[in-house]
């Protein structure tokens, strides 16, 4: 009878930790699987608002709480059109191309996506481009230096650029 008991209670800690093990090796699976995981590309997604850089800024200037209502959310994607005030390029090529009137100080500031990378280089001062990203929010002109939008993983609509 304790033979038995002994048996049974060595067979219930066997499975227990087997168990655990189990549990522990299926965490460590999926943990892996979403710090690796890749993120949807913009390139293929339909935008929410297709709208033109200082028409943009001028909602933002106008009534910067119905705007902020209007693009609020995790994913919204704006496509803006506008002219090339700037490309900047940091020391880890990373491109920030900045459009808007280039009279004005405010303007549009889309981070662009780094898997696009090499067609971002040729992007000129001046030039008319529609980029799409997500809205990532409005920086208001407090000190009369320019308000911002900011954009962020966007992706060139036209003129197209191959991968």
């Amino acid at each position: 009878l304790i033979a038995e008991r002994s048996i049974i209670n060595y067979m219930k800690r066997k499975y227990f930790v087997w168990g655990i093990a189990l549990l522990v090796l299926l965490a460590g699976i999926l943990g892996y699987l979403q710090f690796n995981r890749e993120r949807d590309s913009l390139k293929h997604i339909d935008p929410k608002f297709s709208v033109k850089a200082e028409d943009l800024l001028q909602e933002f200037i106008s009534n910067e709480n119905e705007a902020g209502q209007k693009y609020a959310g995790q994913s919204v994607i704006l496509a803006v059109t506008g002219e090339i005030k700037e490309v900047i390029k940091n020391t880890a090529n990373y491109y920030t191309v900045v459009m808007g009137d280039t009279s004005s100080l405010s303007s549009v500031r889309c981070l662009m996506d780094s898997t696009f990378s090499t067609g971002y280089r040729d992007l000129k001062r001046g030039t008319t481009v529609t980029i799409k990203g997500n809205f990532n929010g409005y920086k208001a002109d407090e000190m009369g230096i320019g308000s911002d939008i900011e954009l962020n993983y966007c992706v060139l609509s036209s003129p197209k650029i191959s991968k």
